[in-house]
């Protein structure tokens, strides 16, 4: 049952690929970019719960925030147009 979900997450980040790829607009690739990273952590939380391996739990909380942090980042650095 967790290989179906982990194939789906899977098909569902090379589908949020494309609007990274193709959005028109910044503000469409940074929601693509987020969404991405949210479908990799699960993902990894997934392969955790399949494989018991407690490490992957760590490095997707990693992940996770950095994700966040990177958002944040490229959202203020968008809406300030590079003046830093």
């Amino acid at each position: 049952m967790i290989n179906i979900f982990i194939h789906i997450m899977t098909a569902a980040a090379f589908i949020t690929s494309l609007r990274i790829l193709i959005g028109p607009t910044i503000w469409d690739r940074l929601l693509g970019f987020n969404l991405l990273s949210a479908k990799l952590i699960m993902i990894l939380v997934l392969c955790a719960i399949l494989f018991n391996r407690n490490f992957l739990l760590d490095i997707a909380l990693t992940y996770s925030l950095l994700g966040f942090v990177s958002t944040l980042f490229i959202a203020r650095f968008v809406r300030d147009r590079g003046r830093i």
